[in-house]
């Protein structure tokens, strides 16, 4: 019978696991002791550029702009400086993700952070105050409208126009039901207490932020919309009522919640940003929309700042 202690160390898992415990060992006393900080610099290079314009192009079929180039650069070192304090943070252990979604996963978290802010004592009321318009209902107008088309009248539109708007002037205020001057129109001719995005969605945005403006009690005219001219009479103007902070306090919470989120997000990636070295190579203006003119603009501007204010050519 062989020697037991012998059979041991002639096994091969034996002689792994010591093979292992002075790897581990050499690399202890020999080894480079691990970073404790972050890489801080971050290098945009010719190469990367050259990268962004070509994946552009790859999906939109054309060149970026230089607006839309420098949006793909922020938004990378945005991302790579979410990623490495993620990293940093452990974000990654066990967790087997995209560079991306490293970054994404520090977003939210600060998301999180920033909603157990609570507004103290006055706060609240203050904001609501301070931006008391965006609480605020709507105003409703009622009003008659005559239209002119300018495919049947051509270039005497304006001038149909202006005389029946004598006529309905000295006729006073219109009855809506009798009221049939001007042109057949696809839509009503009298709108009664709308707001500004009903009539929006009818007659334009062009042709509502001229009628919300129009005195009551006259007509008014010519006031265009996509479908030509048109005439307004306006019965009422019923203002909307003051907010009462009572009835919106949860929508001003929302919203403070929202701003103090927005604000909280862009300070805490301002103070990653700031912690690191950021090198972006000089992007080939004449591989983009527009970039020649906008870089031949920044040389004016620079010698501008050289000579005092003469940019010279």
């Amino acid at each position: 019978m062989s020697n037991p202690i012998a059979r041991i160390l002639k096994e091969p898992l034996l002689h792994f696991m010591l093979l292992g415990a002075c790897i581990y060992a050499a690399y202890a006393l020999f080894g480079k002791p691990e970073q404790d900080s972050l890489d801080r610099t971050i290098n945009i290079n010719e190469e990367r550029i050259d990268a962004f314009i070509g994946q552009w192009q790859s999906r939109w079929n054309r060149p970026p702009t230089v607006k839309e180039i420098d949006g793909v650069i922020t938004q990378y070192v945005n991302e790579e400086v979410r990623y490495r304090q993620a990293v940093a943070m452990g974000l990654n252990e066990n967790d087997p993700i995209t560079r991306r979604r490293m970054a994404q996963k520090l977003e939210f978290l600060t998301g999180d952070l920033s909603q157990m802010q609570k507004p103290v004592g006055g706060e609240l009321e203050k904001y609501f105050e301070d931006h008391l318009n965006a609480y605020r209902g709507d105003d409703l107008i009622t009003f008659s409208q005559v239209f002119f088309d300018p495919d049947k009248r051509e270039e005497k539109t304006l001038d149909d126009a202006a005389k029946v708007l004598k006529e309905l002037q000295s006729a006073g205020k219109p009855d809506p039901v009798k009221l049939g001057a001007g042109d057949k129109f696809m839509l009503q001719n009298y709108f009664k207490a709308m707001d500004e995005r009903q009539i929006s969605r009818q007659l334009g945005t062009g042709f509502t932020e001229s009628v919300m403006k129009l005195e009551a009690g006259k007509w008014h005219g010519p006031v265009l919309s996509g479908y030509g001219v048109h005439l307004v009479y306006v019965y009422e103007i019923e203002k909307a009522p003051a907010p009462e902070f009572k009835k919106v306090k949860d929508k001003v919470l929302a919203q403070w919640h929202e701003e103090k989120s927005i604000k909280f997000k862009a300070d805490f990636l301002k103070n990653l940003k700031d912690r690191y070295q950021i090198n972006i190579a000089e992007i080939p203006a004449d591989r983009l929309i527009g970039g020649t003119e906008e870089a031949k603009t920044k040389t004016k501007d620079e010698a501008k700042d050289v000579t005092g204010g003469a940019a010279t050519k």
